[in-house]
């Protein structure tokens, strides 16, 4: 069934952390249990997620959810778009994409939705998330828009498409909220937890995927 689909990207190798950060704890959970369940929470129609590195801890790590899949990228090392691509493949009956960052657990809910909302308002070529500090993830892109841009490869390709050409088919999505804080090195870890709750004891296997 047609529908939008949010794509969680699982499979970096957070060499700026110097660990896997999708299983730093976070609230009870791991970082990347938060940001699943924002996309769960949203309204998009399924919620895949792509890992890669550290594929077996971190596909463990996932609750086990009706909406959700878990798919893993074998050449995550070239980077994001890679990864997008693989699964955007995975649901070819999906109408639109929303590109989800694991790392960004404190993400609104309401930023997925004002995606959707424009979708099915206009249904652009691709939006981004317009924030009252800059604009940033989540990223909402139709099929036609990655059968366009699949070729592309490099870092922050979408980026470079969707925010630095200033494409006029890209909408940009207000929301009165500051931008979510990406966790990319322990600074920014340390301020997550300051700012949005404590880590628990270290245990991060609360939430664990059935056996298949």
């Amino acid at each position: 069934m047609p529908g939008i689909t949010a794509v969680v990207l699982a499979a970096g190798a957070s060499e700026r952390m110097g660990r896997p950060k999708l299983l730093l704890p976070f609230r009870g959970g791991t970082l990347l249990d938060a940001t699943i369940a924002v996309a769960v929470g949203s309204g998009v129609d399924r919620v895949v997620i792509v890992t890669g590195a550290d594929a077996e801890a971190v596909e463990a790590s996932i609750a086990v959810d009706p909406r959700v899949s878990v798919v893993r990228n074998p050449d995550h090392r070239r980077g994001n778009m890679s990864s997008l691509l693989v699964g955007t493949a995975s649901d070819p009956d999906a109408e639109a994409f929303i590109q989800v960052p694991g790392d960004l657990p404190t993400m609104p809910g309401s930023a997925i939705d004002a995606l959707i909302d424009r979708w099915h308002s206009t249904s652009p070529w691709a939006a981004v998330t317009a924030y009252r500090d800059r604009i940033a993830h989540p990223f909402l892109l139709s099929r036609a828009a990655i059968e366009e841009t699949a070729h592309l490869e490099g870092s922050k390709v979408l980026w470079r498409v969707l925010v630095e050409s200033s494409d006029e088919r890209v909408a940009r999505v207000s929301l009165d909220l500051d931008a979510p804080l990406d966790v990319n090195t322990q600074d920014d870890y340390e301020i997550l937890v300051r700012r949005h709750g404590e880590p628990d004891d270290g245990n991060t296997g609360s939430l664990r995927r059935s056996p298949e």
